[in-house]
């Protein structure tokens, strides 16, 4: 794969990630950001099953109706029946937290829209859908291929991708009422698509302490993505501490984090950078020279990308923020045992 070619998959697949960061609405999806920028744990809403937050003209199935324990079993297997009785406790330990958790949500999202006195009709869920094959590929029926196998790797049959469209939907249309695109956002929009781009390796810890020992052996000669792999707590310690091209005005990334790494010559290892949760050391690796594209011709597109980004923001805040402090009563063993290592997960 030429650089050309691995630049765009590499942006395709970090518009992906953001636009996936809030439609899986809280989801520990193993982005590979920095610490102290968290990613959110995965959560799949059922779309309301009395519908009060679609309108009557929403063509998008509801789910179906409860297993009752009379019904038909699930499966068979060489004549032999598994029933729900075995299958159910499996289940609710494996995921049943989470459906639990997206419960909850859909619940507490369908109040906040009654009281914001909003409807989210098929529109605006179409809007989400179409949203999400433009984040995939420019390319109509590339776009729609790589949809699918997204659909797969995520479990998102039917029901699940129209009930995530519908929340992603409902976050949106709760978070456009706190958006202002300014300037500045215009800027940082036409950075992220023209402007340069650092290619860097990255290593955060704990405290100071480990910031000198990673030092030391980084200036011993070992190499950077070694002692990543060994000593980092980032996600991307698993690729050596390797990120994804940064713009100089990315705000997912710290601004001290920023102005450290547009700082220092290729090969170079910054100081120590402090962060909310510990401290980091930044090595550039190459810079990618940016585009010749004229800002003012560019300015409707990178209005759009700006209320996006800021959007994308504003409806991880709602979700986390409604999560926050819910605390049903949970009265089955295996439920219970699901909801709460999902709640102690880290954030």
């Amino acid at each position: 794969m030429d650089r050309n070619t691995d630049d765009k998959a590499t942006m395709t697949l970090r518009r992906t990630r953001q636009w996936l960061q809030v439609a899986l609405a809280l989801a520990g999806a193993g982005l590979a950001v920095l610490a102290g920028c968290s990613t959110s744990p995965t959560v799949f809403v059922a779309i309301p099953a009395d519908a009060s937050g679609l309108t009557k003209s929403s063509n998008f199935a509801m789910p179906s109706s409860p297993i009752r324990s009379d019904d038909r079993p699930p499966a068979i297997f060489k004549d032999e029946s598994i029933s729900w009785d075995e299958l159910r406790p499996r289940i609710l330990e494996d995921s049943g937290g989470q459906v639990l958790e997206e419960l909850l949500l859909e619940r507490l999202l369908r109040q906040a829209l009654r009281d914001a006195k909003i409807e989210i009709d098929s529109a605006a869920i179409a809007l989400e859908e179409k949203a999400a094959l433009e984040a995939l590929s420019s390319d109509p029926a590339r776009a729609a291929q790589l949809l699918v196998a997204l659909r797969d790797a995520q479990s998102l049959g039917p029901n699940r991708w129209n009930a995530l469209l519908w929340r992603n939907a409902a976050l949106r249309a709760l978070a456009s009422r706190e958006i202002t695109v300014t300037e500045e956002t215009i800027r940082q929009a036409f950075d992220a698509v023209h402007g340069p781009r650092r290619v860097a390796r990255l290593i955060v810890v704990t405290d100071i302490s480990t910031v000198e020992r990673v030092r030391s052996r980084l200036v011993a000669g070992e190499s950077f993505a070694e002692v990543a792999a060994q000593m980092s707590i980032d996600s991307s310690a698993a690729r050596g501490g390797l990120l994804a091209p940064i713009t100089r005005l990315d705000p997912s990334f710290p601004p001290a984090f920023r102005e450290a790494l547009f700082n220092i010559k290729p090969s170079e290892i910054s100081a120590a950078i402090l962060l909310d949760n510990g401290y980091a050391i930044v090595q550039l690796r190459e810079e990618i020279a940016g585009d010749d594209t004229d800002p003012a011709k560019s300015r409707p597109e990178d209005e759009r990308a700006a209320r996006r980004a800021q959007e994308r923001v504003e409806m991880d805040r709602i979700a986390r923020s409604i999560l926050r402090d819910v605390k049903p009563t949970v009265f089955d063993d295996a439920l219970l045992d699901s909801w709460r290592r999902l709640r102690n997960r880290p954030k």
